[in-house]
């Protein structure tokens, strides 16, 4: 019912900065929905790391940035990536990271990180980055929905819960 599939993040030379598997969730307003229950592997050049917590990611591919909610139940936390290229198959999500990233605390702590890294990127990769960046902040701001741990982008069907991790690590 809620097929695996696997999640490449790519960086902008096109090598893989991450990959790992999550289970296809029905799509809410043109967004690819998946989850990945505790324990899921994310595999990366330095070897990954292991969720402890359950998460849901959404990908859209006319929006500038993907959506990472996770943390414990009362304490929900956001990860946006600035992205491109977002490409969504029946069996792989991929997008490039433009390394610049938005973070929301549980408390609503908003911050950012790694817009240094935007320094060996062209000029007008550098501007598209930041302007997403800035239709991010927009959003936050407005409290869209999209930032709403509660909202339906994030609800796990009860049928999925019981689903196993997919703790392999993946080639990239």
């Amino acid at each position: 019912m809620y097929p695996l599939i696997r999640i490449d993040k790519r960086i902008p030379d096109g090598s893989i900065w991450q990959a790992r598997r999550a289970y296809l969730l029905p799509p809410i307003d043109d967004w690819t929905c998946v989850y990945g229950p505790a324990g899921t592997r994310w595999s990366n050049p330095l070897g990954g790391w292991t969720t402890e917590y359950e998460g849901v990611s959404i990908f859209h591919p006319k929006r500038p940035f993907t959506i990472s909610c996770s943390g414990p139940a009362a304490d929900k936390r956001f990860y946006v990536d600035v992205a491109d290229g977002i490409r969504v198959a029946p069996d792989l999500v991929e997008f490039v990271d433009l390394f610049l990233d938005v973070m929301i605390d549980a408390a609503g702590v908003v911050i950012e990180k790694d817009e240094y890294q935007l320094a060996v990127l062209p000029a007008e990769t550098q501007a598209f980055a930041r302007s997403a960046r800035d239709q991010i902040r927009k959003l936050i701001d407005r409290r869209d929905v999209l930032f709403d741990p509660r909202s339906a982008y994030y609800a796990v069907p009860d049928d999925a819960r019981p689903l196993p991790p997919s703790a392999a690590l993946l080639a990239i």
